[in-house]
């Protein structure tokens, strides 16, 4: 999530009704970054929004879904593994963020599950938190409220609009100036290196 605010790229659909409109914090690249604020929440929620063409959805999303990806895709990840295989578009997965000195790591585990259209041009990732899965490790603060996730759609010409949303709360006394300061960033590099794997076709 963005270390507190990326995922992660969850993990709890907000139940909090109120909501500021949309404010673009970043343009840049071919990459859209927005920001909100959440009533009842210290920390922002974002919107990263980016199309890569002459790309489909099927190339991209086998990249999202990849555990093996995410130490690139994510700035902030050191550790990312697959806790519970439920089947080729649900499992449980494992993350372990890191944070500037003095704040200790945060972890986090979630639930995703995915859904695929039809006539496969359109698919989402739903990140829902999963915190009591494993026990906590001392070493790290455990995330519990989060929630967010991956929007892609397809156009007849094999461009793919990805749209990537994330709301956390990291846990312990972390102040929410402090968290929001990536919350634009670190996104925005996320969605910049999975443009990049693709026209760059590091992908292949």
């Amino acid at each position: 999530m963005y270390i507190f605010a990326k995922l992660l790229p969850g993990l709890i659909f907000l139940t909090l009704t109120g909501t500021t409109d949309w404010k673009l914090k970043k343009d840049e690249s071919g990459v859209e970054i927005y920001t909100r604020s959440i009533e009842g929440s210290a920390f922002q929620e974002f919107k990263g929004v980016t199309t890569i063409e002459n790309t489909t959805l099927t190339l991209i999303l086998e990249v999202i879904l990849n555990v093996e990806s995410y130490l690139d895709l994510y700035p902030d990840c050191i550790e990312a593994k697959v806790l519970l295989e439920k089947g080729k578009y649900s499992d449980i997965r494992y993350f372990d963020l890191k944070a500037p000195w003095p704040v200790k790591n945060r972890d986090v585990i979630y639930e995703s599950t995915t859904t695929v259209s039809d006539d496969g041009r359109y698919a989402k990732v739903l990140l829902r938190p999963v915190g009591d899965y494993i026990e906590e490790k001392k070493e790290s603060v455990r995330m519990y409220n989060c929630s967010g996730f991956w929007e892609l759609q397809e156009d007849a010409d094999n461009n793919t609009r990805v749209t990537y949303q994330f709301h956390s709360d990291p846990g312990g006394e972390i102040p929410g100036w402090l968290a929001n300061t990536t919350v634009v960033s670190n996104p925005y590099k996320t969605l910049q290196k999975l443009k990049k794997r693709f026209e760059s076709g590091e992908s292949n």
